[in-house]
């Protein structure tokens, strides 16, 4: 969809895949994508149509079954919306393009699932995030921490004036401000 978006109203759109992130150093993407079938993509939208940066991160989360930490049955089938900043982002950066906003804008979306594989990430385990810093996994379901580490890290490539972040992260907001 980014790309098709790209191309249509000529942004320049670059999927990096897991390759790439290995390259970089993105731990948090590539420890969340470790227990899916399908490859993680970090994609990164840039339009340009001003001096002033703005960057946008919206996490992309496909699935997010918790990981090993799996999430309850009820309401597993809603998990596929932990992509909704995702599409936020693509939604925004369309709209800027055909508004012809006076902005440099990038959108960067963290892409992947979260899911229990044989090869999935485990509580315990140590990684090292695009930044340098190391975290460790104690519950697998904070899986929207660990990309958006990554992809909040990699804005610093652009300079940005200001960063705006979308993220279903519901189970914190809960936990933080109650039901």
């Amino acid at each position: 969809e980014a790309k098709k978006i790209a191309r249509k109203l000529r942004l320049k759109c670059s999927v990096f895949e897991k390759n790439d992130m290995e390259r970089f150093g993105m731990g948090g993407m590539l420890a969340v994508s470790r227990g899916s079938d399908h490859p993680p993509k970090f994609i990164v939208l840039e339009y340009d149509g001003g001096k002033e940066t703005i960057c946008f991160v919206g996490k992309g989360v496909t699935f997010d079954s918790g990981g090993i930490s799996i999430k309850p049955s009820e309401a597993m089938d809603e998990m596929k919306y932990d992509m909704s900043g995702g599409a936020t982002v693509l939604g925004i950066m369309y709209a800027a393009a055909k508004l012809k906003l006076p902005y440099r804008l990038i959108g960067i979306i963290p892409s992947t699932e979260n899911l229990p594989g044989g090869n999935a990430y485990k509580p315990g385990d140590i990684i090292k995030l695009y930044n340098g810093k190391t975290s460790e996994i104690i519950n697998t379901d904070a899986e929207g921490r660990l990309v958006l580490a990554d992809a909040l890290a990699y804005t610093k490539n652009f300079k940005p004036k200001a960063v705006i972040d979308f993220a279903t992260l519901t189970g914190a907001c809960v936990v933080s401000l109650g039901e």
